[in-house]
């Protein structure tokens, strides 16, 4: 069985011919040949220039889904379940996902760090895009092995003060100062701009908790260096990727991403060794490097016109209400799909989040998250992980996530979960959901099966 499975896994492998890659069409799943295209396109990149200071891409063990397979290359110590390919050395291949392999991000394969990403079928960002992708990744991995406190806890999300129209609005004017500080030709006007920016976000600060403050100034480190090195990679460091709309209200992860590479993007005009020294240990927020870095501006004053000023104030009225109508939206909407529904109690010690997807969660009420691509609980019970689906978590406490879990809900199933019953665990397969209790009963009332533990 085992020899048949390799040569399942050598067919979908081998490079496919010239006269294939014209023929397939454009939404096509990626073969073998792709992802060899894309890390030969890493690198090249990592070869032609040095994207940050002790960081090349080629030493970081790299593994890819391709929607058939997963690669891995570069990795010290393949696990067993990984087959060596005689179509390319050193490359190891996995029939199908591997289960360490869920979203775009580094994860602990055989022990290893490993980035790791999924090249979805039908994607129209060219090699070069998807390499920069893979080195994004990569440098995740520099990170956590060389500045592991660079980062944020992504629990502050659930307790961020979305609603707080006020500091949004300040949001929206420090968003226009790093727009113009960006887009300035002279070093005076962006110094000006970018201290304008700087004091719209210490007067947002000063309204939000500490640790709100403290989740953007990790993510910015974290997201946001590896979104300027990513850049970088792709040769469009220079092109625009703040808007000057700003985000959505509930867009402050995403955000994060697009102000940290805009901090970096000031850093390389004010303060050309601010990679060495934080390389070197420096602690500061890229934030506050930049206010130490800033020239006088002299005379000059750049703040936001009294039009601008009202147009954000308002706009941050209506966004939040807006915002609000929406979660209550999602809820109905999503207890509404048609197919079955899994519902998940604990009624003793609850489940704990094992694993979630931070770009794909949406609060959506006081205690509870609906998670719209990723979810793994477990506990002392057992576990239950969803792909690719939607489902609601409702908080044991007054954190909707970091005091546990009392409830999940799955709908819009396809067909009723299969459960299975074998030496006093209860195991529950249905599409993109697996789970395996002990001490669970399990029932049914109509399309809903409901799952009780103890």
């Amino acid at each position: 069985m085992r020899i048949l499975l390799c040569l399942a896994l050598l067919a979908h492998a081998l490079p496919a011919t010239a006269a294939q890659r014209r023929a397939r069409p454009s939404a096509h799943a990626p073969t073998a040949a792709d992802v060899y295209a894309v890390v030969d396109e890493v690198d090249r990149i990592a070869a032609r220039a040095a994207l940050w200071p002790g960081f090349d891409p080629r030493r970081v063990p790299l593994a890819i889904f391709n929607g058939d397979a997963t690669l891995l290359f570069r990795h010290p110590s393949p696990p067993p379940e990984f087959v060596s390919l005689s179509s390319r050395r050193g490359v190891w291949a996995f029939p199908g996902r591997h289960e360490s392999v869920t979203a775009n991000a580094p994860a602990e394969l055989g022990g290893v760090l490993t980035a790791t990403a999924m090249l979805k079928p039908g994607t129209r960002s060219g090699v070069r895009e998807q390499a920069a992708l893979v080195i994004h990744e990569a440098f995740h991995v520099f990170q956590r092995e060389r500045h592991p406190n660079w980062g944020a806890n992504e629990l502050e999300l659930f307790v961020y003060p979305f609603e707080d129209a006020e500091a949004l609005s300040l949001r929206r004017l420090e968003t226009l100062g790093l727009v113009l500080a960006g887009a300035a030709l002279s070093k005076q006007a962006a110094a000006c701009w970018a201290a304008a920016a700087l004091k719209y976000r210490a007067g947002r600060y000063a309204r939000m908790p500490a640790g709100s403050a403290a989740y953007e100034r990790g993510t910015e480190l974290n997201e946001g260096l590896a979104s300027y090195v990513e850049a970088l990679a792709a040769e469009r460091a220079g092109r625009a990727h703040l808007p000057l709309e700003d985000f959505k209200a509930g867009e402050v992860r995403q955000r994060a991403y697009a102000t940290g590479r805009t901090l970096a993007t000031l850093l390389d005009r004010f303060a050309p060794g601010w990679k060495q020294k934080l390389e070197a240990g420096d602690k500061s927020p890229l934030d506050v490097a930049l206010g130490l870095a800033l020239p006088p501006t002299g005379p000059r004053r750049c703040e936001a016109a009294p039009l601008q000023l009202r147009d954000a104030a308002e706009r941050a009225r209506r966004d939040v209400a807006a915002l609000v109508s929406r979660r209550e939206a999602l809820r109905r909407d999503f207890l509404a799909r048609p197919g079955w529904m899994l519902e998940l109690i604990v009624g003793g010690a609850p489940l704990f989040p094992q694993g979630f997807d931070p770009l794909n969660v949406e609060r959506v009420g006081a205690r509870e998250v609906l998670h719209t691509r990723y979810l793994k609980l477990g506990g002392g019970a057992g576990f239950i992980e969803i792909i690719d689906r939607h489902s609601l978590t409702e908080g044991a406490g007054a954190h909707p996530l970091f005091n546990g879990l009392r409830r999940l809900t799955v709908t819009g199933l396809a067909s009723e979960p299969a459960v299975a019953e074998s030496g006093g665990k209860t195991t529950i397969t249905a599409d993109d959901l697996k789970a395996e209790f002990t001490g669970a009963h399990v029932t049914r009332s109509g399309r809903t099966l409901v799952i009780r533990l103890k």
